[in-house]
């Protein structure tokens, strides 16, 4: 990248950040690693991309896939949230390789953080990224997040490891299919979460609705959802899953970015919208 670039980059990663309700140093760390990254000084061993990310050192796919969950989640701080307790128990559904379990790590060092990654290649480089940093607290496992328990089929692209579209809908990606375990988080909840983050490419509706049936969603506080409106324009709709969040007590916030072209098409198209809410415990 040349300087007018980088000097773009740093002023953007700067306004990203201004009055951000983060720790002191983190406007550096993150001005640092994205520069890192724009001018590809970073370590490569075996395949694997490295990059300090503050205090952590974190093993990526490629230079771009480390860029765009860096600057999403310790730039535009994604999955931020303030926590009312030193020691939030945090769920990270869909943890990729890891960026956002060092994110919840970084903000609040005691988290507890039980993570999920179906996908093998970067379960592993998930599990060497909280092995390498001597992550303590956090507990991974290779299992997708679904509405029932069992075996099911798991798409991805065997020649990009680095996609985020890998899923066990059929529908997210263009490639081949394995298998993995599916489990329902409700069975995995005994206390109370301080937040669940989910990014699980489609399933998010099958999650949500186990959490409500089995009545496990009064024991979550907050929610960070990616929710993939009309992957399927059959069968998803963002309204649906707000209005099961609004039956069950929580009021959220949306954010999402549209192409203004797609309103040309004159017909349904997909929209990534991130949801965030809140259950009513926290106005109290």
């Amino acid at each position: 990248m040349n300087p007018v670039g980088l000097a773009q980059k740093a002023r953007a990663t700067r306004r990203a950040l201004a009055g951000a309700p983060v720790p002191k140093g983190w406007v550096g760390d993150a001005l640092k690693t994205q520069l890192r990254l724009a001018t590809g000084r970073v370590r490569r061993e075996n395949g694997v991309v490295q990059v300090p990310v503050g205090r952590f050192e974190v093993s990526g796919f490629s230079v771009p896939s480390l860029e765009y969950l860096h600057r999403k989640i310790f730039v535009e701080l994604e999955y931020w949230f303030r926590a009312r307790r030193r020691e939030p128990f945090i769920i990270d559904g869909g943890s990729n390789i890891g960026m956002s379990v060092l994110f919840f790590k970084t903000l609040y060092p005691d988290a507890r953080v039980l993570a999920f990654e179906p996908a093998q290649r970067a379960h592993e480089l998930l599990v060497r990224n909280v092995e390498a940093n001597g992550l303590r607290a956090v507990d991974v496992h290779r299992v997708a997040l679904g509405l029932e328990n069992g075996t099911v089929p798991f798409f991805e692209d065997p020649n990009d490891p680095a996609t985020f579209r890998m899923s066990t809908r059929a529908g997210r990606i263009t490639g081949t299919s394995t298998s993995v375990t599916q489990q329902r988080l409700s069975d995995l909840l005994a206390g109370e979460v301080d937040l669940l983050k989910l990014d699980v490419e489609g399933a998010e509706d099958g999650v949500l609705a186990d959490l409500c049936a089995s009545g496990a969603i009064s024991r979550i506080e907050q929610l960070v959802v990616e929710y993939h409106h009309q992957l399927d324009v059959q069968r998803d709709f963002l309204g649906a899953f707000l209005e099961q969040l609004r039956q069950h007590g929580f009021t959220y916030q949306i954010s999402a970015t549209e192409n203004v072209r797609l309103r040309a098409a004159d017909e349904p198209a997909f929209q990534d919208v991130i949801v965030y809410a809140r259950g009513n415990a926290l106005s109290r």
